[in-house]
């Protein structure tokens, strides 16, 4: 599926066909790309846009200092019964040392959104970004490290970055010692790294990050991954077809009881383990993966369909399973099945290889007609399948790196 945004091309492009394969979560891996480019997609202009609104919800502000949060009460204020940022004294704490944290930046900025879900789509994995906005030398975070992967993008101005490998193999966060003790005293890579440097992360390497000296933007693209903790909850649901499963523990029960009982349920596990794989587990997820639920408004509500400039993207992260049954083309996500006319199949599978593409163009391409066409996309849009944008209004709205 072609990238949405300008980013997420150039990472596809830099990063290669066999990063997913060979060094994600594996290895720290450094690249760069155009500063400009980042710098289109966000900036100081586009943070004091933000701030201005008071509000950032539903992504989260944190100022940091020290390594920890500080209370909300230090840089917040409440104004007509809103709680709001107090830029005054947000701004007077950052000259002091302190660094602005936005958490989900995804949620509320339309680029970093298509560039977010342009990784999703290339890592194959649920994402997020986070923005980290320090001055000087200051450190947000103490010595830690994350339980997802990331990609950590130096957007403007430069950061220090010392990464020392993991202390213990994959965390997650029902099981790491995350304390900064633990930290290895060895440092496998330290770069400074300046606008237009990207380097990807692994789950559970610690690392050491403070300011290069001079105001600095970037951006961490975290992606979780399925473990076998994933996969071994997933068996154990399935599981509760087997009423030993479903029943209460044997707590007044003899030791020979609670034996017999424990006995019981790892049978039961067992034999739902026995006949099921990694595949199956993999399928599963993404016949129930579905994407952000993005509003495609008028087309979304007016009868009327969309015309051929218009464009429809998938909204799904994983693109929807395609099979052919009964002379119905079947598309499968977000845990349902959705049976279209078979003469649909050559837009269907245009739609789920190219995920965003003019009405007019998905129609020559799948050499039938823009009415018909037309009249898919409008089917896809009432099962939340797509959205529908006019170009036009997405560059004026801030889709200018898209």
């Amino acid at each position: 599926m072609r990238p949405a945004s300008a980013l997420g091309r150039a990472l596809a492009v830099e990063f290669g066909p066999d990063f997913v394969g060979k060094q994600l979560s594996n290895e720290v891996v450094l690249t760069h790309l155009d500063p400009e480019l980042l710098q289109e997609h966000f900036s100081w202009h586009d943070l004091n846009e933000i701030l201005s609104r008071g509000r950032v919800e539903p992504a989260e502000l944190t100022l940091c200092a020290g390594g920890r949060p500080l209370p909300e009460h230090a840089y917040m204020a409440t104004r007509a019964g809103h709680r709001v940022v107090d830029l005054t004294k947000t701004f007077a704490l950052m000259r002091s040392g302190v660094s602005l944290i936005i958490d989900s930046l995804d949620r509320i900025h339309p680029a970093i959104r298509a560039a977010t879900d342009d990784v999703m789509r290339m890592v194959g994995e649920a994402a997020s970004c986070n923005l980290f906005v320090t001055f000087d030398d200051s450190q947000a975070l103490d010595s830690h490290f994350d339980e997802v992967d990331t990609f950590v993008v130096q957007v403007l101005g430069t950061k220090s970055w010392r990464v020392h490998g993991p202390s213990e193999e994959h965390p997650v966060p029902e099981y790491g010692d995350s304390d900064p003790a633990r930290c290895p005293a060895a440092v496998l890579f330290e770069r400074t790294l300046e606008p237009g440097d990207v380097i990807h992360v692994p789950r559970g390497w610690w690392h050491t990050v403070r300011g290069g000296g001079e105001s600095s933007l970037h951006l961490t693209f975290a992606f979780t991954r399925p473990t076998g903790y994933d996969w071994l909850r997933w068996v154990a649901y399935r599981a509760l077809a087997d009423v030993s499963v479903r029943e209460s523990l044997a707590r007044a029960g003899t030791p020979q009881e609670q034996r017999a009982q424990a006995e019981r349920l790892l049978d039961a596990f067992m034999d739902e383990a026995k006949g099921l794989t990694l595949r199956d587990f993999f399928d599963v997820e993404r016949r129930r993966a579905g994407g952000r639920d993005t509003a495609g408004l008028p087309w979304d509500v007016l009868r009327a369909r969309p015309p051929a400039e218009a464009v429809v993207e998938l909204a799904t992260v994983r693109p929807p399973l395609l099979d052919v049954r009964d002379e119905q083309v079947v598309l499968t996500a977000v845990d349902q099945e959705f049976a279209l006319p078979v003469a649909h199949r050559p837009a269907c599978e245009v739609l789920v290889r190219e995920r965003r593409i003019q009405v007019g163009e998905l129609a020559a391409r799948a050499g039938t007609s823009v009415a018909a066409v037309a009249a898919l996309v409008s089917a896809l849009l009432r099962a939340r399948l797509v959205t529908v944008a006019d170009e036009r209004a997405r560059r004026a709205e801030g889709w200018r790196a898209s």
